[in-house]
């Protein structure tokens, strides 16, 4: 780490701390509008069934409902969930509300109230009449010849698409010759492993409040890890112009996934801003979060050729990947599972095929790491095992069989190819394998018979983003940023970037004083709307600091590259002879030589010389 710089590698405060400490910082759910009717929604009892008749008189004439609606009053639109995916492989299958429910909690009808508790009471006088329906509860009831069709129809893009058989998509790679592969192999092992659907449960609940302003559009005020991306979905599901939604940034409580797709509660509520024409709040319960979200459970079968020395012949996976009941994120965790497979070990034959299924579950997100653990719990579990069969020491077995520098791996899909250009892996199993004492892990007596210990070692990695060395077809990575200079010498940060947490926003900061030599108190980050901001994808797979820091760095550079400009004309001193830093601008041949920011920004916009500002678009790779 470089020992020169001021502020990276030192100690700051986070920027908001003071006000999350003191109970200020403003999440989803602190925005109160005078006014607002809050949503609730009318949950299926059934998993699987259609809607025969649906009455809602009653809670119509209920004292304080203002609104109740169901799939008879919304517009027939497909709602979209996506967030980073190219829009003509982007996956629809649902409308707002529909006359068939798909899951147990699956929305049946929403209703506005002046009060939580009478929305809440207006749907207990809801009548409904459900014909059920045969479900399907396992991803292997699909492949039987009589599984009943969960859905028939969605769309691929703008694309209409007949389902069959409940597969959402599929996929099949092949490298080398399997079948030379296997043969060259000294042993063939195979076994399948199945992984469960946990919740990612963030301590804060999905909150929506949608606003109706006087330009006949929606500010829009919810917990999302991409106000770009909600803003999108939300529009396309309403078939209104997207310039009519304005979603606001506001900091999160925890995500883990939870809130990296847009749900239903979203588009409903605006929906009913716009029918009431009133502020409309949703909140989830927490029993509705552990309804909407949780990781995908998969079943992945690793057959492994293996020569007696541990080189690995042949590679064949096969994946399952059950999506739930509606398609959220298309195939594409499954494609994510299948390029970690590939991308774990060396081998010169490889295949990986990939099937997407619906259930009648609840639909699932894209949670931390998605369609990672998967693969490496599969893929490492095998490994342990032939280590054991052919008594090689399971750290030495992944170093030799490990990819590196100079090979590819497909990080966010097999269509995602990356190349490595640095790999400390043997470095970091070696001393990993010193830390924990691996070499004596067979001597871990307990002193008695009932206790006993063990150390496991496996390995693992992750993608920052999910950009490539050359653009996807099918995922894409994309961080705009803009910066802008006060004339008290302050800098502000214009970007989208979500912060559940983890600090980007003050890493962001520190960047920014770092490049134009300012304190990093002196960067404001104001809270933003996709009204200023450039495009941005979703906080996701570690990619805050680095996918969005880049753009960052890159507006700042930008604003630099102004500022010496104008600082050579006012001092007459060549421009590739200055510095930024103490808060002024130096010549490097002659320190008496400077201008104060403050100065130079004062004197540049007395001549008219433009305005201090940096912007950057890129792709992250």
């Amino acid at each position: 780490m470089n020992s020169d710089f001021r502020v990276i590698n030192k100690k700051f405060p986070k920027i908001e701390a003071i006000e999350k400490v003191t109970g200020r910082l403003k999440y989803s759910g602190d925005y109160l509008f005078p006014g607002t009717l809050h949503v609730k929604i009318l949950r299926s009892p059934h998993a699987h069934a259609n809607i025969v008749s649906i009455d809602t008189s009653k809670a119509l004439e209920l004292e304080g409902v203002e609104a109740v609606i169901t799939h008879e009053d919304v517009p027939k639109h497909p709602t979209m969930h996506q967030f980073l995916f190219i829009p003509n492989v982007m996956y629809y299958d649902s409308f707002l509300l529909e006359n068939k429910v798909r899951h147990f909690g699956d929305r049946v009808a929403a209703v506005a109230a002046v009060t939580p508790e009478i929305a809440e009471q207006a749907l207990e006088l809801i009548e409904v009449e459900y014909e059920e329906l045969p479900s399907i509860l396992d991803m292997r009831e699909n492949f039987s010849a009589d599984a009943p069709k969960i859905h028939t129809n969605a769309w691929r893009g703008d694309t209409p698409i007949i389902v069959e058989n409940n597969v959402v998509d599929e996929q099949e790679k092949v490298y080398g010759n399997m079948e030379q592969g296997f043969a060259e192999a000294d042993m063939v092992i195979e076994r399948t492993y199945r992984t469960s659907r946990p919740n990612p449960a963030p301590l804060e609940r999905t909150v929506v409040t949608c606003v109706p302003n006087t330009a006949g559009g929606i500010d829009i005020y919810g917990t999302t890890q991409s106000i770009h991306a909600m803003r999108k979905n939300i529009a396309a599901s309403l078939d209104i112009p997207l310039s009519k939604m304005n979603c606001h940034w506001t900091y999160l409580g925890g995500s883990f996934g939870a809130h990296i797709h847009t749900g239903w509660i979203e588009p409903i509520c605006a929906f009913l801003a716009l029918k009431t024409g009133k502020p409309v709040r949703g909140e989830k319960s927490r029993e509705e979060m552990f309804l909407a979200y949780g990781r995908h459970p998969m079943e992945v079968t690793v057959k492994t050729g293996v020569k007696n020395d541990g080189t690995f012949t042949a590679m064949d996976v096969e994946v399952i990947d059950d999506t739930g009941a509606y398609a959220f994120s298309g195939g594409s965790k499954m494609k994510l599972t299948a390029g970690f497979c590939l991308s774990m070990y060396r081998c010169p034959n490889k295949r990986v095929k990939g099937t997407t299924v619906y259930t009648n579950t609840p639909p699932l997100c894209a949670m931390r790491g998605a369609g990672n653990p998967q693969a490496h719990w599969a893929v490492e579990t095998l490994v342990d095992e032939i280590a054991d069969k052919l008594d090689i020491d399971p750290v030495e077995l992944r170093i030799k069989n490990h990819i590196g520098e100079g090979e590819t791996f497909y990080g966010q899909s097999t269509d995602v190819i990356c190349d490595i250009v640095s790999c400390g892996t043997e470095e970091l199993m070696r001393q990993g394998a010193e830390a924990i004492g691996w070499s004596s892990r067979n001597n871990k007596e307990t002193g008695s018979p009932y206790i006993k210990r063990g150390i496991g070692m496996a390995r693992g990695f992750h993608t920052s983003g999910a950009g490539s060395s050359t653009p996807s077809n099918y995922i894409m990575d994309y961080a705009g940023a803009i910066v802008k200079m006060n004339e008290d010498g302050t800098a502000v940060l214009l970007n989208a970037s979500a912060d559940a947490g983890g600090g980007n926003r003050s890493g962001y900061a520190a960047m920014i004083a770092e490049e134009l030599g300012i304190d990093y108190e002196e960067v404001i980050l104001p809270d933003a709307d996709t009204n200023t901001t450039l495009f941005d994808v979703p906080t996701h797979a570690s990619r805050g600091n680095y996918g969005t820091g880049l753009a960052v760095v890159e507006a700042t550079k930008k604003l630099k590259k102004t500022l010496l400009g104008w600082a050579a004309q006012i001092l007459e001193i060549p421009v590739d002879d200055l510095v930024c830093k103490d808060k002024r601008i130096y010549s490097t041949k002659d320190e008496q030589k400077t201008i104060s920011l403050v100065d130079l920004l004062d004197k540049s916009q007395a001549r008219c010389l433009g305005s201090p500002v940096g912007e950057a678009s890129i792709r992250p790779s």
